[in-house]
């Protein structure tokens, strides 16, 4: 079988392919000494062997759309340190079996003369997904094979391997929960008990012991903290969807007046989800409203208008039942009265990034006919229609999410820095505020079963800044920063989830500025961690850290410590 593909500073691909998605990393002289490129399991645990027995900090890179330079970028204290980025993404693929017998290499099962003590009942699945594969490519894949579907992300180029570790949140996560609420095991390199190679292994929902808490660990964390993984397992996946309606609107910055009016319409929006999320699944089909999902896009003036772009399914996949989209046309005239005025209705479908202005004439939705306005497409098509990643370019990242309504200091702190900032370089800046709850907020309140903290919240936010020019990093950092810092102001500048309105931050959208208590990395905020995990499930991943990884061999910047910080 071919051996891995090594490629060093002599490489002409070597420039490139230090880079991921976000061309702000690497910073100058601080990318990888090496990449190695694999496509099968045995490639990358040989890849990562050849990598530690080199000296290097390894990492782990799938899709490559790490907002950080978690991946991509050398350690502070560690630039003499060769890095080695293991390139997983060429190892892509799913397999299906309805029967039920697809089971890892890796599950080791017990000697003969002690199975009678141990068992050898080996765990079986009906999907496999490799860790390189990209959203699209398996939505494309599952579809076709199995009818079923995974409830995570849009942008088709994101890689599976960081994606669900991280929880793995999409359009259809209202109606069918998190990625990881699915998931049933994972085949992952971990490191030996020297911390000089990497050993298979596989742990699953019924592991027990170590083995349990490194699959919990792997059900929301992120990646890159324990091992690499390998592959994902599911006992079953959610029916996919057959129909959707999709609806973007759009509101000139003018027809706000002042601050307070955008206020009723963006605690308009929180209040819909308030009033009807607890019928997400309602039986009633007038009712159940878990298909609906919103990206409600406030940019910056200078960017572009604030547009509202609308996914709706019904429970069942289908939109032609009686009264089934009821729920979808209540929401659109419910937003439409909030502000006032009759949106736009807009040609663009982006979700990842800005949306500029469009020249041509559109026509105006009224509250009263969005049916006619939304189009009609078959789900799959309209998944393809939506999975754009955006531009290549430098971009900064912050992420919230958000129990209660919108108070008067946020409300300011969005009008400020959205409309009267007048910076030219932000010609690229929003606040993206998405729909969040439903069968999200009905699954492991705990955080036994997964690793993410995050289950009762309304809304999940994210700030945004992109450029293109180096001339303009700075006046993008600083503004990011200080939205954040003012919307936050009554806690510290962060979303601590100690006054119960804010549930911290999405690890899968990670912000190095979360560690620390000012923006030059030199004051370490100790209580970072509660931001991505909560208190208690982030004393539980120090625990599985120092069971599975005591040398910390895997480590970033935001990666699980060895000891509280």
């Amino acid at each position: 079988m071919p051996s891995y593909v090594k490629i060093d500073t002599h490489d002409t691909r070597h420039v490139t392919l230090q880079k991921g998605f976000n061309l702000r990393w690497p910073t100058a002289g601080g990318g990888a000494d090496f990449i190695y490129v694999c496509s099968t399991a045995e490639q990358v645990a040989d890849a990562a062997n050849d990598a530690l027995a080199g000296g290097c900090r390894i990492t782990v890179r799938s899709g490559g759309h790490c907002y950080e330079g978690l991946v991509a970028n050398k350690l502070p204290g560690e630039e003499g340190l060769p890095l080695a980025i293991i390139d997983i993404g060429q190892m892509t693929g799913m397999a299906f079996d309805e029967a039920r017998n697809i089971t890892s290499p890796y599950y080791r099962t017990a000697p003969k003369y002690l199975a009678w003590l141990y068992g050898n009942d080996v765990p079986r699945y009906r999907f496999r997904i490799a860790a390189g594969s990209q959203n699209w490519a398996g939505y494309v894949a599952l579809y076709k094979a199995a009818n079923r579907v995974i409830p995570g992300g849009s942008c088709y180029s994101v890689g599976a391997g960081g994606h669900i570790c991280g929880g793995g949140y999409g359009l259809l996560s209202r109606l069918h929960g998190l990625t990881v609420d699915w998931l049933s095991a994972v085949d992952i390199l971990v490191p030996d008990p020297e911390g000089k190679a990497l050993l298979p292994r596989h742990v699953h929902r019924r592991s027990d012991g170590v083995d349990k808490q490194l699959f919990t660990a792997c059900c929301g964390a992120g990646g890159g903290n324990f091992g690499i993984i390998l592959n994902y397992y599911f006992d079953d996946l959610p029916k996919a969807p057959e129909q959707s309606y999709w609806l973007t609107l759009s509101w000139p910055w003018e027809r706000f007046a002042n601050a307070a009016q955008l206020g009723h319409f963006l605690r308009a929006y929180w209040q819909w989800f308030s009033d009807h999320d607890a019928h997400w699944n309602s039986s009633a089909p007038h009712e159940a409203n878990g298909g609906l999902f919103s990206l409600l896009k406030l940019q910056h003036r200078s960017t572009g208008d604030i547009n509202l772009l609308v996914q709706y399914t019904g429970v069942d996949g289908r939109v032609d039942g009686e009264g089934q989209t009821e729920p979808f046309e209540r929401f659109i005239q419910h937003m439409i009265q909030a502000a006032g005025s009759d949106p736009h209705v807009s040609p663009h479908h982006i979700l990842h990034g800005p949306v500029h202005r469009h020249p041509a004439k559109q026509s105006l939705c009224k509250a009263s006919d969005p049916l006619q306005h939304a189009r009609l497409m078959d789900w799959l098509y309209l998944t393809q229609m939506i999975n754009g990643s955006g531009s290549n370019q430098c971009g900064k990242y912050k992420s919230f999410y958000q129990i209660t309504n919108f108070g008067t200091e946020e409300i300011d702190a969005i009008w400020e820095h959205l409309y009267e900032s007048t910076d030219p370089a932000l010609s690229q800046a929003l606040l993206q505020i998405d729909s969040y709850g439903g069968a999200i907020n009905h699954f492991d309140h705990q955080g036994s079963q997964t690793s993410v903290a995050q289950r009762h919240s309304l809304l999940k936010s994210q700030l945004q800044v992109y450029w293109a020019s180096p001339e303009h990093e700075q006046a993008c950092l600083n503004w990011c920063r200080a939205f954040y810092i003012d919307y936050f102001k009554r806690q510290g500048g962060k979303p601590y989830a100690d006054n119960g309105n804010y549930e911290g931050c999405y690890i899968n959208y990670p912000d190095v500025d979360m560690k620390y208590l000012d923006h030059q990395g030199g004051t370490l905020d100790t209580r970072w961690l509660e931001l991505y995990y909560g208190r208690d499930l982030a004393r539980r991943l120090i625990d599985t850290k120092r069971a599975i990884d005591p040398h910390n061999v895997f480590r970033s910047e935001l990666s699980i410590p060895l000891s509280v910080p």
